[in-house]
């Protein structure tokens, strides 16, 4: 076999997977299509407070359906669906002090969504006469039981960042924190190894050139394009989210409110998140057709009479999956003349 032959045939087998040339990873809405999601995730959490040798274990599931239905096409692309999640069923795990506790909370999220190509919701409309019953938020309840002065504000907005940072863990709730429109992909086309980056939330962060002073800045998911791979027996387009957050919140709020750690009580609160998350979308709509996210993330609380001895601290680890079950052209009903 000549090495020309070889070559062809290598490319066949291997198909070239699509990497040398650059794709779009824009979705492709059709009118009288239904996606149908499931939404599973599971977060195990660790705390402990000053004193304690035992981690203090904790469980939370949430899970919940959801379904798109494309009403109207729009030019460039641009998709009118009606959005529909019902129910999120909730499961807290065992405690020392209760059972286990399942629930099904009726959120009834019902909305019209303008929908661009790249994931990107342009208009809402709840289609609810009342509001509905947002989701219950999976956050810490930080107390500072040793802090002096302000300690209820200071545990307010302690509490703020750290909730923030555990919403995002979970990848459930509301539209900008969920998995349901992801991820946002790029206007162009885009080749393997080539990144973008879509902000998710906000958290205090160090500014560049400015030694310790710290403000409340963008926090970015990065986004690679990593090219053709197979899927659960399919071949796919995969691309693959990464964030990973370090900060002092300690150092933000004692410049927020002016003064030092001696007078605030809070010498440092490190509060960290590394998550990952690998979307395949489907090769010919680019519809998200499975998601897997893993996050780590945590914090601790040392106040200036135990500088060296945390008086509490919590760890997170969660995974969450998204996956498409159902996908189907719902023929337009003709009314019949009389």
């Amino acid at each position: 076999m000549s090495v020309l032959t070889s070559i062809i045939a290598l490319s066949g087998v291997l198909g070239f997977q699509g990497s040398a040339e650059p794709v779009s990873l824009g979705r492709v809405f059709t009118k009288n299509e239904k996606l149908a999601y499931s939404v599973t995730s599971s977060l195990n959490a660790q705390s402990r407070q000053r004193g304690l040798q035992t981690w203090i274990p904790s469980d939370y599931d949430m899970n919940y359906d959801f379904t798109e239905f494309v009403e109207e096409m729009k030019a460039d692309g641009i998709a009118v669906l009606h959005y529909q999640r019902p129910v999120v069923h909730q499961i807290e795990g065992e405690t020392f002090n209760s059972a286990p506790k399942e629930t099904d909370e009726k959120v009834n999220m019902n909305f019209r969504l303008t929908i661009s190509p790249i994931n990107e919701i342009l208009e809402a409309k709840d289609l609810n006469e009342k509001p509905a019953k947002a989701p219950k938020k999976t956050g810490s309840n930080v107390v500072l039981p040793y802090a002096k002065g302000k300690q209820g504000s200071l545990g307010g907005i302690l509490s703020q960042f750290v909730g923030e940072m555990f919403r995002l863990s979970l990848f459930t709730g509301s539209f900008d924190s969920a998995l349901d429109f992801a991820p946002k992909t790029p206007f162009d086309t885009v080749k393997v190894g080539e990144t973008w980056k879509r902000t998710v939330g906000y958290q205090p962060q160090k500014l560049q050139g400015k030694g310790n002073k710290q403000a409340v800045q963008r926090l970015d998911y990065t986004f690679t394009y990593k090219g053709v791979v197979d899927s659960e027996g399919k071949k796919v387009y995969r691309v693959e989210g990464t964030l990973d957050f370090k900060s002092d919140l300690a150092e933000f709020i004692n410049q927020l409110v002016g003064m030092k750690a001696e007078d605030t009580g809070l010498k440092k609160v490190p509060l960290s998140m590394k998550s990952t998350i690998l979307f395949d979308l489907d090769m010919k709509t680019r519809h998200t057709i499975l998601a897997q996210a893993k996050t780590e993330s945590g914090f601790a609380l040392y106040v200036t009479d135990y500088p060296d001895d945390p008086v509490e601290e919590e760890n997170i680890k969660a995974r969450t999956t998204l996956r498409l079950v159902g996908d189907r052209v719902i023929p337009p009903v003709v009314k019949k003349k009389n």
